[in-house]
């Protein structure tokens, strides 16, 4: 890697923009780092969010494909969200020796296979910490877990978004559109939450946290999912009269007969730590045949925890390469 290494953007709407931003203005990294960081290019269907994000203009890029085959570009931070072609964008640049960052869990979910090809004929880095569980450093935890130790169960909140909205009907009697509203004028929630309050974003978060786990692919259609938009307020005073609360909790453990994956509306008692989850937050135990329960807490929905998450992403692909890229460990 150069001195300065050269970043495209795919996609520049609340994380991406943010992303872009930061590198931008040359606040992306600490000065402790040792990686100096250029913008050179962000793909856009327009120009009116490119001006939002307060980015030159002539930065925009219509063609993904051509802009990450510039030589300039060392890094692709894809943002775009969705399977395609955001898939087939980051295959094209692994295979093309520039290395990828995404924050992706749909794309990364469904696609796992297909990307880890890419990086190992390009010989390139594929880091998604940020694909599932915002700014916590989940997957690493969960590698270095893996390292010692059969992993038994992953359980949590993961999903910010669900857990702000059930937490503003818990503590402040919000009604569920109501705290909807909220947490898509906080940024916590896209223009259409169906992805987030119907439990499908968690299945993708939770696919990729049981593909590391078990050391094949599996894909989302595997878990048992059910949303938040069917919880009631009677439901939520029910919880809170019997010490508890309403949580979306995501779970993978191992069976006899293989993975049992869910995403469901649980009551978690009082003394239960997700209970005390709040706001936007995520909260995950990683149990270990050897180690046991290993508790990670931190903000899982917004642009900065997952904006900073990319950005780390970004710093150790340009700091390690291939040997950043995530392995299927059974």
């Amino acid at each position: 890697m150069p001195d300065t290494i050269g970043v495209a953007v795919l996609g520049t709407g609340v994380i991406g923009g943010e992303v872009a931003r930061r590198i931008a203005t040359g606040t992306a990294t600490e000065p402790g780092s040792g990686v100096a960081l250029e913008l050179v290019g962000v793909l856009d269907r327009g120009p009116e969010q490119v001006a939002q994000a307060g980015l030159d203009p002539a930065l925009l890029a219509s063609d993904g494909f051509a802009l990450i085959e510039r030589p300039e570009v060392q890094i692709v931070v894809e943002a775009m969200g969705g399977e395609q072609p955001a898939a087939d964008l980051m295959c094209r640049a692994l295979a093309q020796g520039k290395h990828v960052v995404t924050a992706n869990k749909e794309a990364v979910s469904k696609q796992l296979p297909a990307i880890l090809a890419a990086a190992r004929d390009g010989d390139t880095a594929f880091l998604c910490e940020a694909s599932v569980g915002g700014g916590i450093p989940l997957l690493v935890s969960l590698r270095q877990v893996l390292a010692s130790n059969r992993v038994e169960r992953v359980r949590g909140i993961i999903n910010g978004t669900t857990n702000y909205i059930l937490w503003q009907m818990e503590s402040a009697g919000t009604s569920y559109a109501d705290a909807l509203a909220q947490a898509q004028q906080l940024g916590y929630a896209e223009a259409d939450p169906t992805a987030d309050v119907e439990g499908f974003d968690a299945s993708y978060k939770l696919a990729i946290l049981a593909s590391l786990m078990s050391g094949r692919h599996v894909h989302p259609e595997e878990v048992d999912r059910t949303g938040i938009s069917g919880v009631s307020a009677e439901q939520i005073a029910e919880a809170r009269a019997q010490g508890g609360a309403i949580r979306l909790i995501a779970e993978v453990r191992r069976a006899d007969n293989g993975l049992v994956l869910t995403v469901a509306p649980t009551f978690v008692g009082g003394d239960d730590l997700f209970s005390k989850v709040i706001a936007n937050y995520n909260a995950v135990e990683i149990v270990g045949d050897k180690l046991g329960p290993v508790w990670l807490h931190g903000q899982g929905a917004g642009p900065n925890p997952t904006a900073s998450a990319i950005l780390s992403d970004v710093v150790e692909a340009a700091r390690t390469g291939s040997a950043a890229t995530p392995k299927l460990v059974p």
